[in-house]
């Protein structure tokens, strides 16, 4: 049995991974972890204690799975330098300096981070590498949609996608607004727009735009336990793995039986 600590465990995707949770034989979720002065510190939600204390909440676990922010998240993996246990982070928001500082935790500690856990969306990341690169000459532009309580933008999600087709097309440069006159679309020119409204859950669209043709990959996430559901996976990969930085690229390999990490 695997014992893990939801670091916001009170949010949205704290409450889908104990009902995903509820439905493994393998996974127990020991308890929570939310910033203090929260309500719920100090209860409990379905029998779950909550804590506001990062090394209460470790102690108790096999393997660390957040969902906060950027900012929290770098706290919690701080903690984890001196007290080994795999963490696996679905948060957003990390800066270049933020990657570095993971990157080099990860030299120590068993590090798995996903902008997006879904399966679906990481097998879409695929394919907009292979698009990217086979198709040189059509022009590329990402539209993401969102609930209107997302705070930063564009997404992670889309934020990956743009690092992978930067690495087919290193020369891209990226457009966030279109207004008025703006004259003919430039040469390695890319679109990333982002809207927000209403209860979305999570929609991109990669438009690949040639002559005569054009390709669009899409992905819907309609609720939030697929993110769940790539979470438990995570945790059920990440279990004995040696320190280093691994990926939703890496669990797919595995899954496919691609690789033997």
């Amino acid at each position: 049995m695997i014992k893990i600590t939801i670091c916001g465990i009170a949010g949205r995707m704290g409450r889908e991974i104990i009902n995903a949770a509820a439905e493994c034989t393998d996974i127990k979720i020991a308890c929570g972890l939310e910033i203090s002065g929260h309500p719920l510190v100090g209860k409990s939600i379905e029998d779950i204690d909550v804590y506001d204390d990062i090394q209460t909440a470790i102690n108790q676990c096999d393997c660390v799975v957040d969902f906060t922010n950027h900012k929290a998240a770098l706290s919690v993996l701080q903690y984890l330098r001196s007290d080994i246990h795999p963490f696996i982070s679905g948060s957003t928001g990390f800066n270049d300096a933020d990657i570095n500082t993971i990157n080099e935790i990860s030299k120590n500690v068993p590090v798995f981070i996903a902008p997006n856990m879904s399966l679906g969306i990481n097998t879409l990341y695929e394919l907009v590498d292979r698009t990217s690169k086979n198709l040189p000459e059509f022009d590329i532009e990402i539209i993401e949609t969102h609930h209107k309580l997302k705070k930063d933008a564009p997404s992670g999600t889309a934020k990956a996608m743009i690092e992978l087709i930067k690495v087919n097309r290193p020369d891209i440069n990226l457009v966030t607004e279109r207004n008025g006159i703006t004259g003919e679309r430039k040469k390695g020119e890319m679109g990333i727009f982002a809207i927000r409204g209403g209860d979305v859950v999570g929609e991109h669209r990669v438009l690949f735009l040639g002559e005569g043709e054009f390709i669009e990959l899409r992905h819907f996430a309609t609720s939030r336990r697929c993110f769940a559901r790539g979470a438990l996976a995570a945790v059920k990969f990440m279990v004995n793995k040696k320190p280093d930085l691994y990926t939703m690229s890496d669990l797919l390999k595995a899954q496919a039986g691609l690789t033997n990490i």
